[in-house]
């Protein structure tokens, strides 16, 4: 028998920007449409100036009433298989608590079922968290592709001091 070798060269070449960014799955994920697609409580959805947005005019502001409340804001999303599972929002917490030890006042990041039953606490915020500015938050949720779910604010707001939880620029790809 006999046998041929024939080399081949092969380039690739990848045209820049050909690779189309991950997809926004969340439907007004900077508020600016107003209190629409998000299910909140009343109020949360605001658009006043006395606690600005991080961009824009809207974002959802959370307490800050100084009593005993609690807020919510929600959103089902169904993530594809396809999905990176990059989840981020921009968060300020603004509070006249004092103390550097206690968590009066919490803020719960949630990812919960269609149902709401509640799958995994991503994050637990407090007054604690105060700061002058909004700071970005990510996390992983890559382990949803493929599931329905819910992405759950809760901030629950002791009785007597205020802390406000303004979240703005929500995104999940």
């Amino acid at each position: 028998g006999s046998s041929s070798t024939a080399t081949y060269t092969l380039t690739l070449t990848r045209t820049p920007g050909s690779t189309p960014p991950p997809t926004e799955l969340l439907s007004n994920p900077g508020f600016e449409s107003g209190n629409t697609v998000w299910t909140a409580t009343s109020g949360v959805i605001d658009n006043s100036t006395s606690q600005a947005a991080h961009a824009g005019s809207w974002k959802a502001w959370l307490d800050g009433y100084g009593s005993a409340h609690t807020d919510s804001v929600k959103q089902n999303i169904a993530v594809p298989t396809t999905a990176t599972g990059a989840f981020s929002f921009w968060l300020k917490v603004v509070s006249d608590e004092t103390t550097t030890t206690t968590a009066y006042d919490t803020l719960k990041v949630q990812v919960r079922n269609s149902s709401g039953t509640v799958l995994a606490t991503l994050a637990t915020y407090s007054n604690l968290n105060k700061g002058s500015s909004y700071v970005q938050k990510s996390f992983d949720l890559s382990a949803y592709k493929g599931q329905t779910i819910q992405l759950y604010f809760e901030g629950v707001e002791g009785s007597t001091t205020a802390t406000s939880f303004l979240i703005d620029d929500v995104s999940l790809k």
